[in-house]
């Protein structure tokens, strides 16, 4: 689950200084982050022509407009306002956050860390610069970065439960669940309320297949937020896991209810469907997937599976193929086209893949002995007698 920027970084700290000259007290109370964006630019823009001087105040007026910009999608005036806003005051700690999460939100990593470690030197005595930088590395897939600065983020303000919750998530996606799920309670000892940490510990606990907490966590989630298809997501497929394969799919499908364009939770389902042996319906959501995500590996590879399963091994390979296309590395694709492979005759192509799949996954039992079938037809015997063994040794019901 990706995460995402935390909204408290962006909310501390971002009303104007007490100091504003009485005359414009009104436009100070509306001329922030939190306001109607048409009426913080409204007041705003009172703020940066009636104050030309004071540049702290300006320069943070300019920033909270740009985030009313943003907001209403106008983000080349948001990038403007920014931009102007640090010239007025480079030392503004608000404003290298704001441009670093327009950065981010358009993809721009570098130039947005850029920005987050700016704001860093900036004032290295603020916990949310250090947050910001955190939130960055661990969106970009970089955990093991983000870690050290969510430390020191708590370390200067131990009561935001954000960064506990954060941190949990780069703990989680280390695959250290235990330290996950103590930052986890952290979060939720600081604020119990927070349906996403819920289901973040929720997804911790499913990952230590401890799925009756899991389903607990969700739960919870869904109470505090019944609109969560997330929560609603996540339930459906540990529901899956336990075997019920109803709640499942009643929970999926109230998923794609509250989140039409959610590609993955297509996937959820179309796999709980492929699981029972409805080839058509599975397909159908696979399609979805892909019409909403054209690089969704996953929903290509399961496709194919479910073509196969259907005897059509040349639309197999095709959704296979695009599946290794989009993710070289993805760990199943190889095994299962080498299957169709071999069901079409195709042995040197077949042995091809699982020898692939077994460069990567040397004790997978299915492709050594798929791979032995392959020699055996090929004439090679030796070959696939040794093969056999092997995966025989590695699961001494393989292939019965």
């Amino acid at each position: 689950m990706r995460l995402g920027i935390s909204s408290a970084v962006l909310l501390s700290g971002l009303a104007l200084a007490a100091s504003v000259a009485a005359q414009t007290a009104g436009d100070a109370a509306r001329c922030t982050i939190d306001s109607d964006p048409t009426a913080a630019i409204r007041s705003c823009t009172a703020i940066i022509n009636g104050n030309p001087s004071r540049r702290d105040q300006v320069s943070l007026a300019l920033s909270n407009r740009g985030v009313a910009y943003e907001k209403l999608g106008q983000n080349e005036r948001a990038m403007a306002d920014f931009d102007e806003a640090i010239k007025r005051d480079p030392k503004n700690p608000h404003v290298w956050a704001n441009r670093g999460n327009l950065y981010m939100a358009q993809g721009q990593f570098e130039r947005a860390l850029a920005d987050f470690n700016q704001g860093v030197a900036t004032h290295p005595n603020n916990g949310f610069a250090f947050g910001h930088r955190a939130d960055a590395y661990l969106i970009y897939g970089d955990p093991e970065r983000a870690i050290p600065d969510y430390d020191e983020a708590i370390k200067l303000e131990p009561r935001n439960f954000n960064f506990f919750a954060h941190r949990g998530e780069a703990y989680r996606v280390q695959g250290d669940d235990d330290r996950a799920i103590i930052d986890f309670n952290r979060a939720l000892a600081l604020n119990a309320k927070s349906a996403s940490t819920h289901v973040d510990r929720g997804l911790a606990y499913a990952d230590k297949k401890d799925y009756d907490r899991a389903v607990a966590d969700f739960d919870a989630a869904i109470k505090l937020e019944p609109k969560s298809s997330m929560a609603f997501s996540r339930r459906g497929e540990v529901y899956e896991v336990k075997g019920a394969h109803d709640r499942a799919l009643a929970d999926l499908a109230e998923a794609i209810a509250l989140d039409p364009n959610s590609a993955p939770t297509y996937v959820s389902r179309g796999n709980v469907y492929q699981g029972q042996g409805q080839f058509d319906r599975a397909i159908a959501d696979f399609d979805h997937a892909v019409e909403l995500d054209a690089n969704n590996a996953e929903a290509y590879n399961n496709r194919g599976t479910a073509y196969a399963s259907k005897q059509n091994y040349e639309r197999a390979i095709a959704d296979y193929d695009s599946a290794a296309k989009i993710n070289p590395g993805f760990p199943e694709v190889s095994a299962n086209r080498g299957l169709a492979y071999l069901k079409m005759g195709k042995f040197s192509l077949a042995i091809a893949d699982f020898s692939a799949a077994l460069s990567k996954n040397p004790k997978d039992a299915h492709s050594l002995y798929n791979r032995g079938v392959a020699k055996q037809s090929m004439g090679d015997q030796a070959g696939a007698d040794a093969d056999i063994a092997a995966a025989r040794k590695l699961d001494p019901d393989v292939g019965k």
